[in-house]
């Protein structure tokens, strides 16, 4: 039975599905008949298969990959509601999509066809299958779509197809056309004798290796097994025997070197047994091959290649690549490949290069090297000695390279007379290797974000990381790369690259692009004048919690805080700006309470520390998933801990309060500059004074700074004029005369006792050295202001006083400003007073 998540029963607002600006494009058949798709606007009629196989229909509001769920309603209720991709089969659209009529004399009519049915199986994770025929497919991390034809019972001729969603979690294989030995049987390629002989050493191989195999071979070099390996994983319906024979022979020594990088078991697929028994050729194989990916086969030799699509790629890359483009279909280009195995690659550059659409169809083809330079020749776009000697390929193999390397190409490469929309021509390579560089250095460095900036004119692009809160230059790029470096980053998170008028939010997993390197990017892209854009990147890494001791609070601070988690309920809230550690101080207090008898619950956005025994819930604004709904389900989930990522408004606000009130303890985090001035906030928000100060335990403001390089930290005797600045500044957060302020000389004596050397303070700072990138500073420390809400203070909440009386009381019950805190770090040695000023009102 479906059983839609509960969310309260609200409708979501207005924007936030169906109509929101970045609503999902559902797909539509990889074919030039069919056109491009489009947002969803409104909502869809469709029918749903539960994991039981029930069928209901209901409608489609919105699709939302990125949180795993649809939002559908089905009758008879009236409300919308998520569903969550594992909780049915398959979700198909009720209204078919049909492609336009096309003109038989059309010499372009193959390539306009609808496309011919392809036979599929699907095997379902809970047992059964699912067969059917679909015209081409999409494949996503997080589904499939399949285009079952829907045909005439009169002509039999494809009408329209229905467009069906099969999300990844529901099923545990898909197999598309008939096995390879059947079709090899059909078309006469091998007997059937032949095939169930390979298909007896296929299982006998089953648990070997693929290196093994090819050790047994020698017919492949390291560089190309790894290269094998990566299409076949970001490709799965191309199998690695089809890769592996379009890459060449080695030796047995260098395929020992690639068996060291082989991370699983795979099993050899049966065409490439076949062919390596020599039982069928290269060409049977590509036959069998363009029939099973439901592609068209087209010979290109004869086909009349229209000279707009061969503008629109330059042939430097066509020859690179090894693709012909044949014609533009609605602002996309068809390209003809001859491999297979190198589709997947092959239409992500040419994509890049073209910056729109790329549909590829499988060339049959004398040549396809000599029919690209004719074609390309006869346009005029060839230049003198500019192809290979006998129409060859390129086969250097491209060595790595270093970051400044990768610059200094592209700046030789750089033209000042050609414009910045030009195409991507040798350059393009240089520019994907220098991205990849670019995105590993900045994790390897600690850097949490990436600015790409652009700017008109002549002026070259900036590239920026932000480090410890700092930003700094990375490097800078000719201008005439503007478009192309930004259209690769597109590419990278699936963003519509030809939208350059609105921002557009997505998300990188580097993993497809580098195998070795687990990271994840949240990607920003903003329009700035001159028709330019930024791209903000900021850098997911899944972190582990921080235990408290090491967070570097004071021992009084730490003390009280602790005090507080422990309490059965309340509200603990932790508040400043932006990036100031927040969500790394709760949930290090989270996981000093993380025991087996309590059961946490955590509300994110997004989740970005995971640990052990907790719950944790991603919020999503855009389909009504908001914290204060999340708040409302998990009061339904019997909690002991309720940690809320940020307290927005004050729906929020009300949620938090009452749940502390209820017999739970709540954490949550607040934009505002101090603990005093959090209480006025909640309170101007429309808090009810008596229940915000039975609920609230403490408040915990902090900042962060840049920490000293110990590495070549040096000290000083501090001068007389510098500890009177500090006393200044120290007691400058005391009302004048204030009872709680201490004296100058008290102060000044408990100072050399905690951090004094030989009974005078000193004066710390770090020249640089190659461990801080000679900055004289590595990695951020905390400062900290906690106000634990006494009966004097909570008495002041609710009859409502300013922060200016709650900080005084507060002071005098001990409590530490930011920057009385940021002193005593720079006393001892953890960072300098410019860092404290720079991040504390007094």
């Amino acid at each position: 039975m479906l059983t839609p998540l509960h969310w309260g029963g609200d409708r979501p607002p207005e924007g936030s599905a169906a109509g929101h600006p970045t609503a999902f494009c559902w797909p539509s058949p990889p074919f030039a008949a069919y056109p491009q798709v489009q947002p969803q606007t409104e909502a869809l009629a469709c029918t749903i298969t539960g994991l039981n196989d029930k069928l209901m229909d209901g409608q489609l509001s919105a699709l939302h990959p990125d949180q795993g769920a649809a939002l559908v309603q089905l009758p008879p209720s009236r409300t919308t509601l998520p569903l969550r991709f594992d909780q049915f089969r398959c979700l198909c659209l009720t209204q078919p999509l049909t492609a336009p009529s096309i003109d038989q004399d059309d010499p372009a009519a193959l390539l306009l066809a609808p496309g011919t049915a392809t036979a599929f199986r699907i095997t379902w994770k809970q047992g059964g299958e699912l067969v059917g025929s679909t015209l081409g497919h999409v494949e996503t991390p997080f589904g499939l779509f399949l285009f079952p034809p829907q045909d005439s019972s009169k002509t039999g001729a494809i009408q329209g197809v229905t467009r069906m969603f099969v999300p990844a979690a529901a099923f545990s294989s898909f197999e598309l056309g008939p096995r390879i030995g059947e079709l090899l049987v059909e078309q006469r390629s091998a007997t059937q004798q032949q095939v169930e002989q390979a298909a007896a050493q296929q299982a006998q191989l089953r648990n070997k290796k693929v290196g093994d195999i090819l050790v047994s071979r020698n017919i492949v070099t390291p560089e190309q097994l790894t290269r094998a390996l990566d299409q076949q994983a970001r490709m799965p319906m191309v199998r690695i025997g089809e890769a592996l024979l379009s890459m060449g022979l080695v030796s047995e020594e260098e395929l020992q070197e690639a068996l060291k990088q082989q991370q699983e078991d795979r099993a050899v697929p049966l065409g490439e047994i076949l062919v390596r028994n020599g039982i069928v050729s290269r060409a049977d194989l590509q036959v069998a091959m363009a029939r099973k990916m439901g592609y068209p086969l087209v010979d290109v030799d004869a086909f009349p290649v229209d000279s707009e699509a061969l503008r629109k790629l330059p042939y430097a890359v066509a020859t690179r690549l090894r693709v012909l483009p044949l014609l533009m279909r609605d602002n996309r280009v068809v390209i003809a490949i001859d491999d297979p195995a190198r589709l997947h690659t092959a239409v992500e550059e040419a994509e890049f290069s073209v910056q729109t659409k790329v549909l590829p169809v499988l060339a049959q083809s004398r040549s396809i090297d000599q029919r690209i330079h004719a074609v390309y020749e006869q346009i005029g776009a060839v230049a003198s000695g500019r192809h290979k000697g006998d129409f060859g390929q390129d086969t250097q193999v491209i060595e790595p390279m270093g970051t400044d390397q990768l610059v200094e190409t592209l700046e030789r490469e750089n033209d000042d007379s050609i414009t910045d929309d030009r195409p991507i021509e040798q350059s393009d390579n240089s520019l994907v290797r220098l991205i990849n560089n670019m995105i590993i250095e900045a994790y390897k460095e600690g850097a949490s974000d990436i600015h790409i900036e652009s700017y008109p004119g002549r002026e070259k692009i900036r590239i920026r990381f932000r480090k410890d809160g700092v930003l700094r230059t990375y490097l800078e790029l000719p201008p005439n790369y503007r478009s192309s470096l930004i259209a690769r980053i597109k590419i990278m998170c699936d963003l519509d690259i030809s939208e350059r008028r609105k921002p557009q939010d997505g998300k990188i997993n580097f993993a497809r692009f580098s195998s070795q390197h687990r990271i994840e990017l949240r990607v920003a892209t903003i329009p700035t004048n001159n028709s330019l854009e930024d791209v903000v990147m900021r850098i997911l890494v899944s972190a582990r919690p921080i235990p408290m001791e090491q967070l570097g609070m004071s021992a009084r601070n730490l003390e009280q805080l602790k005090a507080a988690i422990e309490r059965p309920y309340g509200m603990v809230l932790c508040v400043g700006p932006t990036g100031s550690g927040k969500t790394t101080t709760l949930h290090s207090a989270l996981a000093a309470i993380n025991q087996p008898q309590r059961k946490i619950w955590t509300a994110e956005d997004p989740i970005e520390i995971t640990q052990p025994g907790l719950r944790q819930v991603q919020v999503n604004p855009r389909i009504d998933w908001t914290f204060a709904k999340a708040l409302r389900a998990f009061l339904r989930a019997d909690p002991d801990v309720i940690m809320v990522g940020e307290i927005r408004d004050e729906e929020t606000a009300q949620m938090a309060i009452e749940a502390s009130l209820t017999g739970h303890l709540v954490m949550s985090t607040l934009h505002t500059n101090s603990a005093p001035e959090t209480v006025t906030r909640l309170l101007d928000m429309g808090m009810d004074p008596f229940n915000f100060a039975d609920s609230l335990l403490a408040v915990l403001a902090q900042r962060l700074v840049r920490r000293l390089c110990t590495e070549c930290r040096q000290s000083r005797p501090a001068t007389p004029a510098e500890i009177d600045e500090l006393l200044d500044d120290y007691l400058h957060a005391f009302e004048l005369e204030a009872p709680e302020q201490p004296g100058r000389d008290a102060l000044l004596a408990q100072w050399t006792e905690q951090h004094g050397s030989n009974g005078r303070l000193v004066r710390y700072h770090s020249p640089g050295c190659k461990h801080c990138n000679h900055t004289g500073f590595k990695g951020r420390a905390g400062l900290h202001e906690l106000m634990v809400i006494s009966r004097d203070l909570r008495r002041m909440v609710q009859t409502g006083e300013r922060a200016e009386a709650l900080k005084m009381v507060a002071q005098r019950e001990g409590m530490r400003t930011l920057r009385q805190d940021g002193i005593d770090k720079v006393l001892a040695g953890v960072t300098t007073i410019e860092e404290v000023r720079s991040t504390s009102n007094q």
